[in-house]
Formats: C-alpha cells, sequence, structure tokens
C-alpha cells in the first residue's frame, strides 16, 4: 500500500464516492466546486490536503482529508493533525484500511512534531478509542436572548476583512487559559468564515445563509458574531466580545433578533466554550455533549485527561 495526493482523476473517484455522505445538500458539480475552492483560500492553500490509501495496483483503498491546525496544548504552541472525512472505499471495507490511512497520517504527524492528532467522530467513541484517541467534551447548547421593547441601543453592522486582525486578537484573550485551544491567526478565522459561506453560496437558493456581523468602537471590531441561518434556525458558529462581560455580544444579538419582531424568535444553538462569559442578556439551556464528538490523539505527554473547561472550540472549527 501507498499514500498519496488524492488529485486529478483520483480525486473526482474520491468525490463521487464521498458526496453521498458529504454533500450537505450540494449538487456533485457544486460539492467538487466547494471542496477546490477551499483549497484556494490562503489558509487551505498550505494546510489542508486529502490523500489517497492504493494498492499495489494503484486502486483507491481509502481516502482522508489532513488539516494542519495551529494549536496549544497544556501551554505548548505547535499544530494539531486534524483529520477529517475518513472513508473505505466499499468494495474493500473491513480490512483495515480505514485504520491504515489513520496510522500513516498520524506517523507523518508524529514525525514532523505534532502535538496531537484530532478528529470529529459520527459514529461515537470506542471504534477511535482502540487507535489510542480519546473524546474531549464540548458542550452544545440552546440560548436564550432575552426580549426588550424597542431596538436595543447598539449599532451593528457586516463584518468584512478588515475587521479579522481584531477578531484573532479577541480570540487570543478569551482562549488563553485553555489546556487546549486552536491559535486562531486572521487567515484561519478567514477560511473557517469563508468555507461556509461557500458552502451556503453554491447550495439550492434560500436553503441556507451564513451572516457576519461586528459591533464597533473609534473604527475598530470589539464583537462579533458569525450566525447560519437555516430552516431549523440559527447556529453561532463562533463570536467574540471585548467586553469581560461579554454584554456587547448579547446587545448584538438582541438586535439581530429584533430585526423581524413579527416573527418567532429563532431557536439559537451553539457550542459554547465554558471560559467564555455568558453575556447577561443570554440565558444557555439543554446543555450537552456535541453530537459529533471532538477526539485527540495526545503525540506529547499529557500530566490528565482534557475536560469540557479546558477546552477552547468554537463550531466554526469543525473539519
Amino acid at each position: 500500500m501507498r499514500l498519496v495526493p488524492a488529485e486529478g482523476p483520483l480525486l473526482e473517484e474520491v468525490l463521487d464516492l464521498t458526496f453521498p455522505i458529504w454533500g450537505e445538500g450540494l449538487s456533485r458539480g457544486a460539492y467538487g466546486q466547494w471542496n477546490a475552492a477551499q483549497l484556494k483560500t490562503t489558509w487551505g492553500r498550505q494546510h489542508l490536503r486529502r490523500f489517497a490509501l492504493l494498492d499495489g495496483q494503484g486502486r483507491l483503498l481509502a481516502s482522508a482529508k489532513r488539516y494542519r491546525l495551529p494549536a496549544r496544548l497544556d501551554g505548548k504552541d505547535g499544530f494539531v493533525s486534524g483529520l477529517g472525512a475518513v472513508f473505505t472505499h466499499p468494495d474493500h471495507r473491513s480490512r483495515g484500511y480505514g485504520t491504515a490511512i489513520l496510522e500513516y497520517l498520524i506517523e507523518e504527524a508524529q514525525q514532523d512534531g505534532a502535538l496531537a492528532a484530532a478528529l470529529f467522530s459520527e459514529i461515537g467513541s470506542s471504534f477511535y478509542e482502540r487507535l489510542g484517541f480519546a473524546a474531549v467534551p464540548v458542550d452544545q447548547v440552546s440560548i436564550d436572548v432575552a426580549s426588550k421593547k424597542g431596538s436595543p441601543a447598539m449599532l451593528v453592522r457586516a463584518g468584512d476583512e478588515r475587521d479579522l486582525p481584531n477578531i484573532a486578537a479577541m480570540d487570543q484573550v478569551r482562549s488563553e487559559g485553555a489546556r487546549f485551544a486552536l491559535r486562531r491567526d486572521v487567515p484561519l478565522i478567514q477560511y473557517a468564515i469563508a468555507k461556509k459561506r461557500l458552502q451556503a453560496g453554491l447550495g439550492p437558493a434560500g436553503r441556507k445563509q451564513v451572516e457576519f456581523f461586528v459591533a464597533e468602537e473609534g473604527a475598530s471590531a470589539v464583537a462579533y458574531v458569525v450566525i447560519t441561518v437555516s430552516s431549523d434556525g440559527w447556529t453561532l458558529e463562533e463570536a467574540g466580545d471585548r467586553d469581560p462581560a461579554a454584554a456587547r455580544l448579547g446587545a448584538m444579538l438582541q438586535v439581530l433578533v429584533a430585526r423581524e419582531p413579527s416573527h418567532t424568535a429563532p431557536v439559537i444553538r451553539s457550542w459554547w466554550p465554558r471560559a467564555f462569559p455568558v453575556p447577561p442578556q443570554l440565558r444557555l439551556a439543554d446543555r450537552v455533549d456535541a453530537r459529533d464528538l471532538l477526539m485527540l490523539r495526545p503525540l506529547v505527554d499529557l500530566p490528565r485527561p482534557l475536560n469540557a473547561a479546558d477546552v477552547f472550540y468554537w463550531r466554526s472549527d469543525y473539519f
């Protein structure tokens, strides 16, 4: 067996096979465009690759994506090898090829000095625990926004590229005390927002939209929110606020909910890092472990397992 980059006709074969699983409501053509467009972003060009595991005759056995994510783990700055879209060809299942491609990529990450390998599991934890991964709890919550008569006194505008350095600075401050967090610089934040906007834009009209808003003072962004809007409600993908109490973020959400006062308030769901304060205008309810399990295989020594209070991770950085 050999591991190679998935390119050209091989990539098209991988996309044909994975489209029914991860098409996200896109057409097959749009699914290909979405994957290609991610590689054209500044961050994606340098940190995202898809690999294929081939047999001696060059036949596809398995495939996976690899993300090189800047991270901090127990005070060490470095990178985590994020592994996603792990897929075994239907003709070659139950022969260990999915495990084999993971082990190839983990070995490569270890040789390159990665802090850990990470993935998200949709099939529970037991399979990946056998490979040395451990579940890292991430809180999923519903958000209740306190209603306010009239429009809240908060000016909110659409966010853009000039706001990203301020957003990166907010994220750095908020995540500073976490044992595990991504070091979200401008290219990574840009990639995370662009990925969701591309998916929404390539999908059926009106099915989904991504909204990015900031509040500013002195022409600088001091709070922000990224929201995905669909028929199922709102998903708060990520947020930030320079205010220690995050009151500006709460006021922003009040403004956004109040845009359509005749409508029923939307259901808002989010992953909410425990280190991030709950704004006074919000109430978090229905706290459960996130459905897609974040799992980590440390490649450096950890003094103790991670718990939900140790982790700072937004839904926006799901891979």
